[in-house]
C-alpha cells in the first residue's frame, strides 16, 4: 500500500465513521443507555427513536458519577483524589481512560464538562483509533489498501463495539491491542522512533483504559506473535540485528507500564483491601455458555453469527442472553476465504482462536488459567477475545479476494465462503423457529443479499459489492446496536431529589432502610451531589463491610453492592456514620428519628442525633489495640474543640485546641494515604493515623495541638509526570516530521 493510496483509503475511513456517528456530532446526541427517569421516581417519557435497556446500568451507576467527582470534585491539586459522595469516602478511580490521570481524558477534559459528552467522545474515539491501527497495520503487512478499509471498518463498527458503546473500557482492549501489534511489527521491519512511540502508548493505554481481564489474553496473544515474529527476523537478519529488535520492544513496553505505575501502585493497594483477591473459580465462568445438547450448540451458533434475525440485541425484549459477541456476515465470509486461501499467512491467529475456544469449552483448562495464568481479574468470557485474530484472518482473506489476477481465481473459496456464511444463517434461523422465538424476515432479507452480494465475488473481485456488503452489513446491524439519547432529555432532578437534597443537612449523608428502594442507586447519587452510605464498587475495602455488617445491611458480590442497611438507629456505630437522612419503603418509628412525610412510594426521617465531620476526644486508657484504637461509644466521652477551617476534598484543615493528648475521629473510612501534620508551640510536626472502631479514620493529636492538616497523598498524584514525558515525546515526533528530508543524490 502506497502513501497515496493509503492517504485515499485513510479520507473515506475518516468519511465511513463520520457517516456512522452521525447522531452523536450532527445532532447533538450522546452515548447513553437510558434517560434515568425511573432512578429518580420522575415520569417516563416514551421515545421510540431512542431506545433504553438498564442492563448497561453501569454508565449511570458508575462512569457518570465517577467522572462527574473527577471533572468537578473539589481538590487541592491539578486532580481529583478522593469522594465523600459514597462509602464514607474512597479515593477515585483513576483507570478506565476516564481520569486526568490519563492525558487523552485531560484534552477531553478541556472541550467538555459534561460527562455524558466525554463518555460520547472517548467512546467513539477508541472505536475509530482501533480502525485506524487496523488500516496502518494493513499497510505495515502490504495488504491491498480496499482489504486494510474493509476490515478496519469492520472492527471500528463491529457489533461489540457497537453494543458496548457505554462501556469505553471494552473498545479500549482492541484498540490498543492493535495498536500494538502495529507498532511490534512495525518495529521488526524498521525500528524507528515513532513505532516505539506507538507500541509504548498503547501499552501505557491499555493499562489506564482498558478491561483488565481481556488485557491479560491480548498480552499472551501479543506475545506469541511475537515470539514468531523474534524466530522469523533471527532467521533472515541474524542474532544482532534481532536482539536489538526486541530491545526496542521491550523497552516500549517497559517505559509504558512504568508511566502507569503510580495508579497501578494505588489500584494494588486498594485490590488487597478488598474482598476481591481470592474469588472460588467458579465465580468467574459463571457467565460462560452451557453446550451440552444440540438446541444449546444452535443457540451459541445463532447468538454468535445472526443474533438480529431474532430481534434488535441491544433492546431489553431480546429474548435471549447477548453480549456482543458476535461477527457480521461480511466477516464471516472473509474469515472462511483466509481459512481457505491464506492459512500459511493466518495459521498462527488460527491457533490463537482454537485455544481460545478450548478454553472456554474446557472448564478445567479455565481453571488452570484463573489459578495459575492471571484469569482471576474479573469476569471475561475468552471467545470474546478472538476479535483481533478474526479481524487478521479476515484481512487476508479480503486480501486474497482483491488481488486475485485472473477470472475464476479462488472461486471454491468464494463458493466455500459464501456456503458457510448460509449455512451459519439457516442454522441460526432454525434454533429461532424451533425454539418458537418470533424471526425479522425482514433482516433475514437483507442478510441473504449481503450473502448474494459475496457471492457475486464467485468469477472475479467486484470491489464496489464489497464496499456494498460492508455498508449493508453496518446499516442494519452495527448501527441499531448504537444506545443514544438526547442530552437535554437525561433527567437530572425530580421532587423526590429536590425534597432529599432540601433535606440533607449540610455534611452528612443519606441512608436507605433495608428493604431498599429501586430509586437513587448507588453510586447516582455522587452525579446528583447527594452523599450516601451506600456502595457499587467493585474493590469496596473490607473495613465499609465491617461498617455495613455493624448496620445490619449486607455487601453482595464480594463486596460489589450495598443499597441499603437496617441499623439501630440509636447505635453508636450509626452515630458516628454521620447519616442525617434515612429513605425506606415504610414509615420508620425511632427515637432517633423524625419522620418528614413521602414523596410517591419514598418515606423520609430526619436522623436527630448524629456524630457530623468530626469529633476530637480524650482517647480512654486502654483504648488503644493492635488494630487501632477501639471506643465503644465515643457519645460518653468529653468532646474537645474543633473547628474546620478548609475542604477541599484531598486536604482539611481544622483549628484544635487539646492542652493533652486528644484523638481526632472524622465521619470517613480509614485510609493509609491520609497523612496528618500537627501545629504545636514547637512548630509543624507529623501525627499519628490510626484506624477508630476498625472503619473510622483517626488522627492522635500531641499535648498541644493547635492546629491540623490532613491531606490525602496517593502515588497517582504523580501521573503529570507521564503527561510531561507524552508531550516530549509529541514533540520530538514533530521534529523529526518537520525537519527538512535529507534529499538523495542520483548516484545514491
Amino acid at each position: 500500500m502506497n502513501s497515496a493510496a493509503f492517504r485515499n483509503i485513510l479520507l473515506v475511513y475518516v468519511l465511513f465513521f463520520l457517516g456512522l456517528s452521525f447522531p452523536y456530532w450532527l445532532q447533538g446526541e450522546v452515548v447513553a443507555p437510558y434517560r434515568q427517569a425511573a432512578e429518580l421516581a420522575a415520569p417516563e417519557v416514551i421515545d421510540a427513536g431512542h431506545l433504553e435497556n438498564r442492563k448497561f446500568s453501569d454508565y449511570s451507576n458508575g462512569y457518570v458519577p465517577e467522572l462527574t467527582s473527577l471533572m468537578h470534585g473539589r481538590r487541592s491539586g491539578w486532580l481529583a483524589l478522593w469522594t465523600d459522595q459514597n462509602e464514607l469516602g474512597r479515593p477515585l478511580e483513576q483507570i478506565s481512560g476516564f481520569s486526568p490521570a490519563y492525558l487523552p481524558a485531560l484534552l477531553i477534559d478541556l472541550f467538555t464538562d459534561s460527562p455524558q459528552r466525554f463518555i460520547t467522545i472517548l467512546s467513539l474515539g477508541t472505536c475509530f483509533l482501533a480502525g485506524l491501527f487496523v488500516l496502518l497495520l494493513c499497510k505495515e503487512l502490504r495488504l491491498s489498501p480496499l482489504a486494510g478499509l474493509i476490515t478496519a471498518a469492520s472492527l471500528a463498527a463491529s457489533p461489540f463495539f457497537m453494543y458496548w458503546l457505554t462501556f469505553p473500557m471494552f473498545p479500549a482492549v482492541w484498540c490498543w491491542s492493535a495498536g500494538a501489534l502495529y507498532a511490534v511489527i512495525r518495529l521488526f521491519r524498521k525500528a524507528d522512533f515513532a513505532a516505539w512511540s506507538v507500541l509504548a502508548f498503547s501499552a501505557y493505554s491499555l493499562l489506564m483504559t482498558a478491561y483488565p481481564q481481556p488485557v491479560v489474553f491480548h498480552a499472551y496473544l501479543l506475545t506469541g506473535y511475537g515470539i514468531y515474529l523474534t524466530h522469523r527476523h533471527w532467521r533472515a537478519a541474524g542474532a544482532r540485528s534481532t536482539a536489538l529488535r526486541l530491545a526496542a520492544v521491550i523497552s516500549a513496553v517497559a517505559v509504558g507500564a512504568l508511566l502507569a505505575l503510580p495508579t497501578y501502585a494505588d489500584l494494588a493497594h486498594t485490590a488487597s483491601e478488598s474482598a476481591r483477591v481470592a474469588p472460588d473459580p467458579s465465580f468467574f465462568m459463571a457467565n460462560f455458555p452451557h453446550v451440552d445438547t444440540l438446541m444449546a450448540m444452535l443457540r451459541f451458533v445463532a447468538l454468535g453469527t445472526f443474533p438480529e434475525i431474532l430481534g434488535n440485541p441491544i433492546s431489553p425484549s431480546y429474548p435471549l442472553t447477548y453480549d456482543g459477541r458476535s461477527v457480521t456476515p461480511l466477516v464471516i465470509f472473509l474469515s472462511l476465504l483466509g481459512l481457505r486461501l491464506r492459512f500459511r499467512e493466518t495459521w498462527g491467529w488460527w491457533i490463537a482462536v482454537a485455544i481460545l475456544c478450548a478454553l472456554m469449552f474446557i472448564r478445567p483448562l479455565y481453571v488452570f488459567g484463573v489459578q495459575h495464568l492471571g484469569f482471576n481479574l474479573s469476569r471475561s468470557n475468552p471467545i470474546g477475545m478472538i476479535m483481533l485474530p478474526v479481524t487478521m484472518i479476515a484481512a487476508y482473506g479480503a486480501d486474497a479476494l482483491i488481488r486475485r489476477s485472473q477470472a475464476w481465481q479462488h472461486s471454491r473459496g468464494v463458493i466455500m465462503a459464501a456456503g458457510g456464511t448460509l449455512l451459519a444463517l439457516l442454522l441460526a434461523l432454525g434454533f429461532g423457529l424451533a425454539s418458537g422465538l418470533s424471526i425479522r424476515w425482514g433482516v433475514v432479507a437483507l442478510s441473504l443479499l449481503v450473502t448474494g452480494l459475496l457471492a457475486a465475488q464467485i468469477d472475479r473481485t467486484r470491489p464496489a459489492l464489497l464496499v456494498a456488503a460492508l455498508l449493508a452489513t453496518v446499516s442494519y446491524l452495527s448501527f441499531p446496536l448504537m444506545l443514544r439519547q438526547e442530552a437535554a432529555e437525561i433527567v437530572t432532578t425530580s421532587p423526590l431529589v429536590e425534597k432529599v437534597r432540601r433535606n440533607l443537612p449540610p455534611d452528612s449523608r443519606y441512608a436507605v432502610a433495608s428493604p431498599g428502594l429501586a430509586v437513587l442507586p448507588p453510586n447516582l447519587n455522587a452525579a446528583l451531589g447527594l452523599p450516601s452510605i451506600h456502595s457499587y464498587n467493585s474493590l469496596s475495602s473490607r473495613r465499609y463491610h465491617t461498617l455495613i455488617k455493624a448496620l445490619g445491611g449486607k455487601v453482595l458480590t464480594y463486596g460489589r453492592w450495598n443499597g441499603s442497611v437496617s441499623p439501630d438507629y440509636g447505635s453508636a456505630m450509626f452515630w458516628m456514620s454521620n447519616v442525617g437522612l434515612v429513605l425506606s419503603a415504610s414509615r420508620l418509628d425511632h427515637e432517633n428519628l423524625d419522620y418528614l412525610g413521602k414523596i410517591g412510594d419514598v418515606h423520609l426521617q430526619r436522623v436527630i442525633s448524629r456524630m457530623g465531620c468530626c469529633l476530637l476526644v480524650a482517647p480512654p486508657a486502654g483504648s488503644m489495640t493492635n488494630d487501632g484504637i477501639m471506643i465503644a461509644d465515643p457519645r460518653r466521652l468529653a468532646a474537645g474543640r474543633l473547628t474546620r477551617t478548609l475542604d477541599k476534598g484531598d486536604l482539611l484543615e481544622f483549628d484544635v485546641e487539646a492542652k493533652e493528648s486528644a484523638l481526632l475521629v472524622l465521619s470517613q473510612k480509614f485510609h493509609r494515604d491520609w497523612h496528618a501534620q500537627v501545629q504545636t508551640e514547637a512548630g509543624w510536626v507529623e501525627a499519628r493515623t490510626v484506624p477508630v472502631n476498625e472503619v473510622f479514620q483517626g488522627v492522635l493529636l500531641p499535648e498541644g495541638a493547635q492546629k491540623l492538616r490532613l491531606q490525602f497523598r496517593p502515588f497517582v498524584r504523580f501521573a503529570w509526570l507521564a503527561h510531561v514525558f507524552w508531550l516530549l515525546v509529541l514533540t520530538a515526533l514533530a521534529y523529526q516530521a518537520l525537519r527538512p528530508r535529507k534529499e538523495c543524490r542520483p548516484d545514491e
